[in-house]
């Protein structure tokens, strides 16, 4: 048991794990925000889908402030200070008299979300070097989708109770299991790592970079449509076609698992000499086409589920580019401050998809989602110039870490 614990397979299973935990405190609302409104008698979209995207904007606002303190703490004592605030966060949902409150508390669990989010990249990035450093990268692109499917998955469990507050009670629960793994696994960083890999490190010469920015963008308006569709798109394949809304939810995760499988093909099809613009472009056809079908051709319910999942899974290749990362960095010193920067843009689009989706499909023409899906699309392209670089050559100056490397684990 010491001997799989202390392997650097299950440390970095449990950094992802923490880092899902922090993306569930956007999604563990998207299947109760019926009842929560029910409840609370508030019906204005805006204010329902604020419940869904505040924790987001709590990343959005302050992941380079996170990344600050996780240069001064340590990645690993803030990825476990951060997984305590979510579930502190979560423990004030479910407790809450009032709407505000409930709000309040959603605003607490969005800081443990940033600073979960923050630190367990930082840790990744810590330990992993070249291929296995890219594969690590894909796999953390999946963090967002694979914290949609367990709400998913779990559907009946507020139903069951017949309480909403059984999906957050469940999150608490466990999140704190996966901290208490983190907690005797994961080792502290030594003191040439606490510069190699600092968030803030090196942040001026990143700040004053293009393509970090670039990549950032093309990953927002990715994540926007990601978290835009899959938050609405129950209630509208429910009311379109007349199913209930457990069973559409049901066939919602599967989305999730095609978005997950294209993020991790990224990094496969990167390892096997795959150039990026040839994936991206792919994503992007795949997904525009599944897009407008979805909602512009009504032809059935499992047409449209399998659209969705077509969707999901071009979305996938697209924010599967968190693969490039290092590539975009200035240095490698600054690997870390390039993350943050990028994370914080990514959940701009967060905060932003579920209630420009939810006004879409209240507004009064019927294409409304569908001009979102194009105009989302279309700020993806600002990828462009990164996906273009040839990998082999584009790695900065000391920058990414040699080919071949290995996976690292420290005592």
């Amino acid at each position: 048991m010491a001997t799989l614990i202390k392997s650097p397979i299950f440390r970095i299973l449990v950094a992802y794990a923490l880092g899902v935990m922090a993306a569930m405190t956007v999604s563990e609302a998207v299947t109760e925000l019926g009842s929560i409104a029910r409840e609370f008698h508030v019906f204005e979209h805006g204010q329902i889908g604020l419940v869904m995207s505040l924790p987001s904007l709590m990343v959005a606002l302050g992941a380079l402030l996170a990344g600050y303190i996780v240069d001064r703490a340590g990645d690993r004592i803030v990825l476990l200070c951060g997984a305590m605030v979510m579930v502190i966060g979560n423990v004030c949902v479910v407790s809450a008299p009032a709407f505000n409150l409930l709000l309040a508390g959603r605003a607490i669990t969005g800081i443990g979300y940033v600073l979960t989010a923050v630190a367990a990249v930082t840790l990744l990035i810590r330990i992993t070097t070249g291929k296995q450093r890219t594969m690590a990268m894909a796999l953390w692109s999946t963090f967002v989708p694979a914290s949609f499917l367990l709400p998913f998955l779990s559907a009946g469990l507020a139903a069951h109770f017949g309480n909403w507050r059984a999906a957050f009670i469940a999150h608490s629960s466990l999140t704190l299991i996966l901290a208490f793994l983190a907690l005797i696994s994961l080792p502290r960083r030594t003191a040439e790592e606490k510069n190699q890999f600092s968030r803030t490190r090196g942040l001026r010469t990143v700040l004053k970079s293009p393509l970090p920015y670039l990549l950032g963008i093309s990953f927002g308006a990715d994540a926007f449509l990601q978290t835009g569709m899959i938050s609405t798109l129950t209630p509208y394949l429910s009311r379109i076609y007349g199913v209930r809304e457990l069973e559409v939810a049901h066939w919602n995760a599967v989305a999730m698992v095609c978005n997950g499988i294209g993020c991790l093909m990224v990094g496969a099809l990167l390892n096997r000499g795959i150039r990026a613009v040839a994936i991206a472009s792919a994503g992007l056809l795949l997904a525009c086409l599944s897009g407008l079908a979805l909602y512009t051709l009504q032809t059935g319910f499992i047409f449209s589920i399998l659209a969705s999942w077509v969707f999901m899974f071009g979305s996938g290749l697209l924010v599967g580019m968190w693969a490039l990362v290092p590539v975009v960095a200035p240095s490698r010193e600054s690997i870390g401050a390039t993350s943050g920067l990028i994370t914080q843009l990514t959940l701009v689009g967060v905060f932003l998809g579920p209630p420009l989706f939810i006004a879409a499909q209240n507004a009064e023409t019927p294409y409304a989602s569908a001009i979102l899906v194009i105009a989302g699309l279309a700020v993806c392209l600002t990828g462009i110039p990164i996906w273009l670089r040839d990998l082999r050559y584009g790695v900065p100056a000391g920058g990414n870490a040699p080919e071949g490397g290995t996976l690292k684990g420290h005592s």
